[in-house]
């Protein structure tokens, strides 16, 4: 068994606050399978600027399902010499990198020992969502400073989907790791979104007694609404589900993500508000961890809607995994691997994205068939406790850390210029020489200039 160093966000989805993170049940589901597994392991869990909210912060160390836990502030974990002080101290045989944020962490100690980066999404997808809400392109390269560090250091990089693998391997080319040492080495693994289902199903009538007759029929989101979620055709799809069928009702729990997107969630709420069912869409704001399987238990079916772009089709959904491991059934948008799978198998139901005709007749449907929509919800539900508990979706990182190894690049004295590195050196050379006079005056420097910017074009 192996002594183990993992770094990643909090809060952690046992803790009971009212803004749990997908962030925060990554690093769980890593360090908690690592432990359930023999190995000694060691969290050093990133605690951001605001992450509790106005929640009590629990302890600064404390021993959880045989994970040592070391609650520790943003400012801590992201200086790499008191980081490397903590590895130092703990002595391990590896360290493992949760999210790209406790993955940049760990890159910045230049660590020794076999790495392992999990890369929870892929981060330029997100960042061109980012770009797109923002209407400018800062966040590219914001983004990329914290991915390309683990991208260069790691001995195992790990993805959430099989698309997204592949997009990992494109960004180890570019950062020039396709070498002759690393031919035939496995760099990337995927650990796809894992979920640990409640034992018992809160009963129905705890949330309903009160607010709800017992024949209506409720939907939920739950969740942030991040840069990559649609809310006009969710918005668009439910209200023409209200419009013919007065017993329709959406619960939205979650809500904005402070400093990152606040517009969408804005969005959604503007939408609503205009609109003659207002009074049928409940927004309950975050609610703590404890609280939120009533709200699974007493929804009719899930809602997910996204809009088509990267960041979903390489990605996936902790939320929807939760969802069908708490047997909800889920009508989900076909983006990416997971929401593919879950069609061909009919463990959901799903449109097209963009199409809120499709989510509209799927939610009048799922309202008039019960019986056929707790046979859709059992299937999602069997196939989450078969294939997503956090052991099955970690085997190759439990398996790795058995004997941790590091790549076969790992110390190598030549260095490899990478494509992404002559770009950048274009890009900083010809800008400074677009700065000096006389160069710009110069014909023959004109000339060079513009076969600088344009190789292979005079």
């Amino acid at each position: 068994m192996s002594r183990l160093l993992v770094c990643g966000p909090c809060p952690l989805p046992f803790e009971n606050v009212s803004r749990t993170y997908g962030t925060g049940i990554r690093t769980w589901q890593l360090a908690w399978s690592l432990a359930q597994s023999g190995h000694e392991v060691r969290l050093v869990a990133l605690a951001t600027d605001g992450a509790y909210g106005g929640d009590e912060k629990p302890p600064a160390h404390e021993v959880r399902e045989r994970v040592e836990i070391l609650r520790l502030s943003y400012a801590e974990v992201m200086d790499p010499s008191l980081l490397r002080r903590r590895i130092a101290d703990f002595s391990p045989d590896a360290v493992v990198g949760s999210t790209i944020y406790g993955s940049f962490a760990l890159a910045q100690c230049r660590p020794r020992l076999p790495f392992w980066a999990d890369h929870f999404g892929d981060a330029m997808a997100e960042a061109q969502a980012k770009a797109k809400l923002e209407g400018r392109n800062w966040p590219l390269a914001h983004f990329w400073r914290f991915a390309e560090p683990a991208l260069r250091r790691a001995d195992r990089i790990s993805a959430v989907s099989e698309p997204q693998r592949h997009a990992l391997v494109g960004e180890l080319a570019a950062l020039g790791r396709l070498t002759a040492e690393t031919c035939g080495y496995e760099l990337t693994a995927v650990i796809p979104c894992g979920a640990q289902p409640t034992l018992d199903r809160p009963p129905r009538e705890t949330l309903r007694q009160g607010r709800f007759a017992a024949d209506d029929f409720l939907l939920l989101w739950s969740g942030t609404f991040n840069v990559w979620a649609d809310v006009d055709t969710l918005f668009a799809a439910v209200a023409g589900a209200m419009e013919a069928n007065p017993k329709i009702h959406l619960l939205v729990t979650g809500g904005a993500i402070e400093g990152h997107d606040e517009e969408t969630y804005s969005r959604l709420r503007r939408l609503v508000e205009a609109s003659p069912h207002r009074e049928r869409f409940h927004f309950e704001g975050w609610v703590a961890a404890e609280r939120l399987p009533l709200y699974e238990a007493t929804a009719n079916l899930a809602v997910l809607s996204e809009l088509p772009i990267y960041e979903g089709m390489l990605g996936s959904k902790n939320r929807t995994v939760r969802w069908l491991a708490q047997g909800l059934p889920v009508a989900t948008n076909r983006i990416g691997e997971l929401a593919e799978s879950l069609a061909r198998e009919g463990a959901a139901l799903t449109f097209e994205p963009g199409d809120p005709g499709g989510l509209r007749e799927i939610i009048l449907w799922a309202a008039d068939h019960p019986s056929e929509l707790r046979e859709v919800g059992n299937r999602g539900q069997s196939i989450a406790r078969e294939r997503f508990t956090f052991l099955a979706t970690t085997g190759p990182l439990i398996a790795w850390a058995e004997v941790p190894v590091r790549a076969p690049d790992a110390g190598s004295r030549e260095r490899i210029h990478s494509p992404a590195d002559f770009a950048s050196a274009r890009f900083r050379l010809g800008k400074l020489a677009h700065r000096i006079p006389f160069l710009r005056r110069s014909p023959v420097m004109r000339r060079l200039w513009r076969r600088w910017k344009n190789p292979g074009h005079d």
